[in-house]
């Protein structure tokens, strides 16, 4: 579980470096870099010592993935911001299944998200 904060840090941390090479994706990307440093920060509480601490920072994450499907750009940034977005859906149900001891699909999870953030940031980059 503790890897996971790392991963999404490092993801972010590109995603935040990187420019658009668009004109007409240059706002949306940066507008995706902005929502994707709230969700790096509150995915490192994810790994909080309370289930508490843990269920907050899963509930920001959730609510950054709503203001990130609200970004509007070309038709090619939508389907990755969607795609983007359930992963980050499916990485929120596994991290609550993990504070109740169920750890089983957060590998999983965790893989689809850096998938689907490689993606957006290989769109992103120049």
């Amino acid at each position: 579980m503790k890897r996971l904060p790392a991963l999404a840090s490092v993801a972010v941390g590109i995603l935040l470096l990187s420019g658009c090479s668009q004109a007409a994706t240059f706002a949306a990307c940066g507008q995706v870099a902005t929502q994707a440093a709230q969700v790096s920060g509150a995915i490192n509480e994810l790994s909080s010592p309370t289930p508490e601490a843990a269920q907050a920072a899963l509930d920001e994450v959730r609510a950054v993935s709503e203001k990130i499907r609200d970004i509007d750009g070309p038709d090619e940034f939508v389907t990755l911001r969607d795609t983007w977005t359930t992963s980050i859906d499916a990485f929120v149900t596994e991290g609550e299944k993990a504070i109740t001891g169920d750890v089983s699909g957060v590998d999983a999870a965790s893989t689809q998200l850096r998938t689907a953030t490689d993606a957006m940031i290989a769109y992103c980059t120049p």
